[in-house]
């Protein structure tokens, strides 16, 4: 299965990349990806967008454009051809 992700705001400025592509032999969740991202980027993701093993508050992640939050957070499943697009949590004032 093909799947594209997409890297926003301070991911992107941090990892100098704009995403990663993967190529997997089975369909996963959102916590598989995470933690195959953190195989590639030495555990940067789940420091930054997960609290307990759930999703950090202000953490965005979406799968084709749908919020995970509203869908099964962390066990979202993610299957062929979808983009995930991830955005770090982020404060102002």
């Amino acid at each position: 299965m093909s799947l594209k992700v997409k890297f926003h705001s301070l991911f992107r400025i941090k990892l100098k990349s704009r995403g990663h592509e993967y190529q997997l032999e089975d369909e996963i969740d959102v916590m598989e990806l995470i933690d195959l991202l953190d195989d590639d980027y030495d555990g940067y993701f789940s420091k930054k967008l997960l609290d307990a093993g759930e999703i950090s508050p202000g953490s965005i992640i979406l799968v084709n454009g749908e919020n995970v939050i509203h869908k099964d957070g962390v066990k979202t499943k993610i299957k062929d051809g979808d983009t995930v697009t991830l955005f770090p949590p982020s404060a102002g004032g």
